[in-house]
């Protein structure tokens, strides 16, 4: 299996709400897990978010690699109903991922696009790389504010799966990983962002290859994207 995001977790306060939430925007039961927000995370400040786990061979050993390049932990291991492994971190730079052994059983269905963004995009996604054997691909340069956008894969075919960026240099934007889903409608979608209490964060962006893409939030503040295809 790939050394790529398999799974992705909705830590929400209100997990039934949020499942009406996402259904109404992309017309479909979401196909993510959607949990109770941990009270020792929520003990820590940490808000409603998106959790994206990255599949590793060896839990333990590729946790112990991170921390040495500089991430943290953020609790002791878990392991789900299943037994699968798990471990929740803060990358060297800030943003929060897990790790995660789930081989065995069917993973989610990869969302479309992974956006990295960091103080550093070349010292953040050099991590990445060498400890998962992702490759960049083509970098653009987008606005003044958004800078170098590396693109990277862990496909094995290179289709684009992501990008890194340096946005988080700038005071109102912190170190994330924010994670997209494919709509048909892009409009229809954002409509129903704000109709269910969300909110579109920053306009609609549209991409070199014709892409149009909208950072949004859901109504406890997680952050998500949509992303229409040219």
């Amino acid at each position: 299996m790939t050394n790529g995001f398999c799974w992705y977790e909705l830590r929400s306060p209100s997990p039934n709400e949020a499942r009406r939430f996402y259904a109404g925007v992309l017309g479909t039961e979401v196909a993510q897990e959607i949990s109770l927000l941990p009270a020792a995370a929520a003990a820590r400040g940490a808000p409603s978010h998106w959790l994206g786990h990255i599949h590793v061979p060896d839990v333990e050993s590729s946790v112990q690699r991170f921390v040495a390049l500089g991430a943290e932990r953020l609790g002791p291991p878990r392991r789900s109903t299943e037994g699968v492994a798990s471990t929740v971190l803060r990358d060297p730079l800030g943003a929060v991922i897990a790790l995660t052994c789930r081989t065995g059983r069917e993973v989610h269905r990869e969302l479309a696009w992974h956006e990295l963004h960091t103080a550093d995009h070349v010292r953040a996604f050099a991590h990445y790389s060498d400890l998962f054997g992702w490759r960049p691909t083509e970098a653009l340069q987008l606005s003044p504010e958004v800078g170098t956008y590396q693109q990277f894969t862990w496909r094995e075919d290179g289709r684009n799966v992501g990008a890194a960026c340096g946005t988080a240099r700038l005071p109102h934007i912190h170190p994330h990983w924010l994670f997209y889903f494919a709509v048909d409608d892009l409009d229809r979608a954002l409509a129903a962002v704000v109709e269910g209490g969300g909110l579109v964060a920053n306009g609609t962006h549209v991409m070199p290859d014709g892409t149009r893409v909208a950072p949004c939030e859901d109504p406890h503040r997680a952050a998500f994207g949509l992303r229409q295809a040219p």
